[in-house]
């Protein structure tokens, strides 16, 4: 009967080492631990501002989940659910410059890494934690892109000087500008004359001196200015129509249209209609970027590396402008 027992318990004391060698082994290849993810706080305005198909696809190619934000869930609720979670950091999609303190204080209390896209915070905000970071396109830097193709054609000829005045005559048309194309388009005009070349803005006015509608009824007759700046892509394909209507794209002398874009294919889209250069933002390059800073983030690196990006002094990134031509 002893002899039973203590088979029994050497049995027993077998299975127990072969059952903690087991676990051990399991523990080594991080069978236990927790899958690395990432929370996606979803602007108040619905924008996207990045490609989020391309920054769960990076993400997931690094064994990463993307935990995204359920219906009518606020930006705290959703980043607490996601801290909760396993969250270790957080990509907020800003709609302004203002961020949600009760979200800072949830992402502090985890120690976890908060990167904004979108409009950027404050320097304040930004340097206050050395968690806290910025990646964005600023429109201005589309501007000075746009700015330096038109000096640049301007000088080999490729935009003709058709008064001969030595000054770029341009219509500017942005039939509803917000901030960022208001910016964008100032900054092209700043541009120009950095590298030389002023400019004159054309004005078309009636016999009243009323302005003139940006239509081909209203302007037929009109002598045509040696280029069009646009903003938008609906106000860029409206130029191309109404120029077209006009004759002012054919001849030795055609007029040359200038635009912005938000997506590269809305660019190419518009070089191909007839668009001399189209300066554009690309969504899904700004998800890629974002993804590769999250998973530094994870790895507890710069968020920076292997992103060809640097950093202000604050802890912005600026991703820049593509150009179709």
């Amino acid at each position: 009967m002893k002899h039973i027992v203590s088979l029994i318990f050497k049995v027993f004391l077998l299975a127990v080492a072969v059952i903690a060698c087991i676990v051990f082994y399991l523990y080594t290849i991080g069978f236990f631990a927790v899958s690395p993810c990432v929370g996606l706080v979803a602007s108040p305005g619905g924008k996207a501002y990045l490609d989020v198909s391309a920054l769960e696809t990076s993400l997931a190619a690094q064994g990463v989940e993307l935990l995204t934000p359920q219906p009518e869930e606020s930006a705290v609720e959703a980043a607490g659910r996601f801290l909760d979670s396993g969250a270790s950091v957080l990509i907020v999609l800003q709609d302004s410059t203002s961020v949600s303190s009760a979200l800072l204080t949830e992402a502090a209390t985890a120690g976890a890494t908060v990167l904004f896209v979108g409009d950027s915070p404050d320097d304040a905000t930004l340097s206050s934690s050395a968690n806290l970071w910025y990646l964005g396109s600023l429109a201005s830097y589309g501007g000075e892109l746009l700015g330096q193709v038109i000096a640049m054609d301007y000088r080999d000829g490729t935009i003709s000087d058709a008064n001969g005045d030595l000054l770029l005559q341009y219509y500017l048309y942005q039939s509803d500008p917000d901030a960022d194309e208001s910016d964008l388009a100032s900054s092209a005009l700043a541009e120009c004359e950095h590298y030389g070349v002023y400019t004159a803005r054309v004005e078309y006015a009636g016999e009243e001196g009323a302005a003139l509608s940006f239509d081909a009824q209203s302007l037929d007759g009109q002598t045509p200015p040696e280029i069009i700046l646009c903003t938008s892509v609906p106000d860029a394909q409206a130029a191309l129509e109404t120029a077209a209507s006009l004759g002012w794209l054919e001849g030795e002398q055609p007029v040359r249209i200038y635009a912005a874009a938000d997506t590269p294919e809305e660019a190419d889209a518009l070089v191909a209609a007839g668009a001399q250069a189209v300066a554009h933002f690309d969504p899904v390059a700004m998800g890629e970027t974002a993804a590769q800073m999250a998973l530094n983030a994870l790895d507890h690196r710069f968020p920076g590396l292997d992103t060809g990006l640097t950093a202000d002094e604050a802890g912005r990134f600026t991703l820049p402008y593509g150009l179709s031509e």
